[in-house]
């Protein structure tokens, strides 16, 4: 019977073994790479986070391309000391562009005041009010103003209006009152 007892005081003694290694390996291996991968796990969610952030940060790139052009070439008509005179022609016809560039059918493109009569409004620049007046589907008027937002000339929409028609549902009468800006005369800027 010693012999016995013996036996299981060996397999209680393994047993305590066993429990003692196994304690000390969690503490001492699995839960300090638990601690690690719970930190690892946090930075890599703020990882992710500043990847999307740059995502939509390169989504931006082209709009922000487009207005620096669109800045380097006002600042080039700037330079160039182009009269109004010289540019409201141009702009007018930029405007005609992107309406036939969208299938817009243009009845009427025309300022609304003379471009003698008008004077650098808080921006600095002549404001130029503009009426038009065409034909088009929404989708092409839509294509429109998309046309006009990419321009290189700084234009804002103060009015649409869209008029259905009955006899032709794919076609409608828009009214459009767009502000444009123009580089003023040089000694004309504080007027």
């Amino acid at each position: 019977m010693a012999a016995e007892v013996s036996g299981r005081q060996r397999q209680v003694l393994w047993g305590l073994l066993v429990a003692v290694g196994l304690v000390v390996w969690v503490n001492l291996f699995l839960l300090p790479q638990w601690k690690e991968a719970s930190r690892l796990n946090g930075e890599f969610k703020r990882l992710r986070e500043q990847v999307n952030r740059l995502h939509r940060d390169l989504a931006k790139l082209p709009t922000l391309e487009r207005d620096r052009a669109r800045l380097a070439a006002q600042s080039d008509t700037a330079a160039t000391g182009a009269s109004p005179e010289e540019q409201l022609p141009d702009l007018l016809g930029r405007i005609a562009q992107s309406a036939h560039a969208a299938h817009l059918r243009l009845l009427s493109l025309k300022p609304k005041v003379e471009i003698w009569q008008m004077q650098p409004g808080p921006s600095g620049y002549l404001e130029v009010p503009l009426e038009i007046s065409a034909q088009a589907g929404y989708h092409q008027i839509g294509r429109f103003m998309d046309g006009l937002e990419r321009s290189e000339n700084p234009l804002r929409v103060q009015r649409l209006a869209i008029k259905s028609s009955q006899q032709d549902m794919w076609n409608h009468t828009a009214a459009i009152t767009l502000r444009a800006y123009l580089v003023p005369r040089r000694g004309q800027e504080g007027a």
